[in-house]
């Protein structure tokens, strides 16, 4: 299962369910090269069905870069796969990222980002996410993952975070359980996808503004996003947020 990346997997698991269309014209970003003149990988976008967005990120960090948060060992690359729905509709994104170290260690984290406060939302929590509690107790219990505890995350992070997030280190040459995980999730995304009717337009901009409000608090915060920025530079990397957001 571990031969294609994180992001083509989790890519192929959402294409066979929702129909995908990449999105052209992006060339500056999807091949772009390290301040050091290397490969730097790329991001591709793609929509779909509802006015979905996809995102893949393959960052390449040729020989590594040393990552302070995690005691200046090298970094060869990261890879993101992100959904963003039509927020017209009460859908959360979703999303899982990964870092790739150059010792063979595999940190990688996954989130509902929700535009709406779940603790309103009971009968939502009930139908989508506490059903799933079973099978996310079982991944947590898994062998092969170090489970990241809560406090070794970000105040900001702690802030948004759902019930469903789940923060793990894992090994290159064990990906599977990552990938089942991800597949999982995406499954969980799915439901909540078929079922959801169009809102109106002060649902959408709810959700917008609060996901706008995530999205701000975590370009100041992130600690991989500066890593990444010394890499590639102000130019590049703010490119890459646009296509993110």
């Amino acid at each position: 299962m571990s031969a294609t990346s994180l992001p083509e997997f989790c890519f192929e698991t959402l294409s066979k369910e929702i129909s995908l269309q990449r999105i052209e014209g992006l060339d500056e970003i999807e091949n772009v090269k390290l301040l050091s003149g290397e490969d730097g990988g790329g991001i591709k976008v793609y929509t779909g069905e509802r006015d979905t967005k996809v995102t893949l990120v393959d960052f390449k960090l040729g020989d590594g870069v040393p990552v302070p948060h995690h005691d200046n060992r090298l970094c060869v690359g990261a890879e993101i796969f992100q959904i963003v729905p039509d927020l017209s509709y009460k859908m959360p994104t979703w999303g899982i990222n990964s870092v790739i170290m150059k010792d063979g260690f595999y940190y990688f984290d996954t989130d509902f980002s929700f535009g709406f406060d779940l603790v309103f939302e009971y009968e939502y929590v009930k139908k989508y996410i506490a059903p799933f509690n079973d099978v996310y107790q079982e991944f947590t219990k898994n062998p092969d993952f170090k489970m990241v505890t809560f406090y070794e995350s970000t105040p900001w992070v702690r802030t948004y975070i759902s019930p469903l997030f789940f923060s793990a280190i894992a090994k290159t040459d064990k990906l599977d359980p990552v990938f089942k995980l991800a597949e999982a999730l995406i499954e969980v995304w799915l439901k909540m996808y078929r079922d959801a009717e169009k809102g109106d337009d002060a649902l959408k901009q709810r959700q917008q503004e609060r996901l706008k409000a995530r999205s701000a608090g975590s370009k100041d915060s992130d600690r991989m996003g500066k890593v990444l920025f010394g890499a590639y530079g102000q130019e590049t990397f703010t490119k890459f947020f646009k296509a993110m957001t």
